[in-house]
């Protein structure tokens, strides 16, 4: 079995090719976006021979492409044949924000999300996690990243934070550590292991209802935590890292959009530093959820003194807004 240098981080890298030429095929992969051992000009030919008889840089497939003004969307075909959808959203500064995936489908399964009617296939490997990133980066600067494409991040935490740190790396594409956030439903363990991590990496918890009947009946699994439980980890980890955490809310109508929801949402919020993003429902097919009052939401939630925006929905009329990840063979 062949290895993939692109899985590698630096100093396992340097342990194959030592020293300064391993720093430099580290380079040539990850900032020069390099994709064939032959193409490290870095090392001598021979060095290049030897290195492509255990190692190899892997790919993907593109399988679909789909672009509307503000975002872009592109289907990968992984290896064994399963797809991955990756998001590209630009904005009025030509900011782009990459919307990267961590799984096959999830296992977490909440029930206005088209991921999780896809159900759980498995884990993406680190490079086909950096290979999302890189088809996007040879095009243009990527001055965002957030793990909120299909998965939950933390339930493949290993290999989303080692994406992270060689995104991060300055001889990588150098994006800095603030600038990449990672969102969870609320695995505790997650939030746990983030918060002893160095790097400044941003932490965004998907609240989606302010307590535990409604959140338990639009998020029916078992890696659905108790909020007091998620909330006490939270201000751990804030504790710990000095850093605001994102809060964000999916409004879906009659099911999280009530005053009453609205007090409970500033109860959560004023026990954190957070700032509470509102999300607009995308339509699902199959789905019979629909667009809650979020600006309602959105003025009591001002009001009561909490940092809060509408997020912007881009990407809706390509399925490649918040909540329409799913890949099915077509």
């Amino acid at each position: 079995m062949l290895t993939d240098l692109k899985s590698l981080n630096l100093t396992e890298l340097q342990e194959i090719v030592p020293g300064f030429k391993g720093r430099e095929v580290f380079r040539f992969i990850h900032r020069h976006l390099k994709e064939k051992i032959s193409d490290l000009t870095c090392i001598s030919l021979s060095e290049r021979e030897q290195l492509a008889e255990k190692y190899f840089i892997s790919n993907l497939d593109i399988q679909k492409t789909s672009n509307e003004k503000e975002a872009g969307k592109v289907a990968f075909k992984l290896s064994d044949g399963n797809l991955v959808e990756t998001v590209s959203l630009k904005d009025k500064e030509n900011r782009v924000t990459l919307c990267v995936s961590s799984q096959v489908g999830c296992p977490v399964q909440c029930l206005f999300c088209a991921t999780g009617k896809m159900g759980f296939k498995r884990n993406l490997t680190v490079s086909e996690i950096l290979s999302q990133v890189y088809h996007f980066a040879k095009g243009e600067k990527i001055s965002n990243i957030v793990f909120m494409g299909m998965g939950e991040p933390f339930l493949n935490y290993e290999n989303v934070l080692a994406a992270a740190r060689i995104l991060n790396h300055p001889l990588g594409q150098n994006i800095a550590a603030r600038k990449i956030t990672i969102s969870t439903v609320g695995i505790i363990s997650g939030i746990k292991k983030l918060a002893e991590t160095p790097e400044q990496f941003r932490l965004a918890w998907s609240l989606i209802a302010p307590n535990d009947g409604a959140r338990g009946e639009l998020i029916p699994s078992k890696y659905n935590e108790p909020i007091d439980k998620i909330v006490a980890a939270l201000r751990e980890y804030q504790r710990t890292t000095r850093r605001r955490v994102t809060l964000e809310y999916v409004v879906l109508k009659d099911k999280n959009d009530s005053e009453k929801d609205a007090a409970q949402l500033v109860k959560i919020a004023k026990q954190l530093d957070s700032h509470v993003n509102l999300i607009p429902y995308n339509p699902v097919k199959g789905s019979f959820y629909m667009e809650g009052n979020k600006g309602a939401l959105f003025s009591y939630l001002k009001k009561a003194g909490v940092n809060v925006t509408i997020r912007q929905s881009r990407g809706r009329s390509i399925s490649a807004a918040c909540g329409q990840l799913a890949m099915h063979h077509e």
